[in-house]
């Protein structure tokens, strides 16, 4: 079976955790600069940036799993993936054997 929303949907979350983290190193330091002029509005955006990073990074490593445990058949090699199984491949005629378990009475006890 192939799920190629699900890896769609990890890789534009990978994308987005990314392009925060350029945006964290390179250009949140002038947005909170510009909040200085209130003390609690700079604490809040410190607040928030803080929370955003730290949950950014168990969402960027679920959001990668994700993505290696539903590779697409192309980047599988078109192969079937270990993880991923399919569920309407046929079964053989002959039903597996079953084993009656021997129970303390037997089948003439009424």
């Amino acid at each position: 079976m192939n799920y190629p929303l699900q890896y769609r949907r990890a890789r534009a979350l990978v994308y987005a955790v990314l392009l925060f983290w350029v945006w964290a190193w390179l250009g949140s330091s002038f947005f909170i600069a510009s909040l200085f002029g209130s003390p609690v509005h700079a604490l809040l955006a410190m607040y928030a940036l803080s929370v955003a990073v730290l949950v950014s990074i168990p969402a960027l490593l679920l959001a990668v799993a994700r993505m290696l445990l539903t590779r697409t058949r192309a980047q599988t090699g078109n192969r079937v993936s270990p993880v991923v199984t399919d569920l309407s491949a046929r079964r053989s005629s002959e039903p597996a054997p079953t084993h009656e378990p021997d129970w303390w009475f037997s089948d003439k006890a009424s």
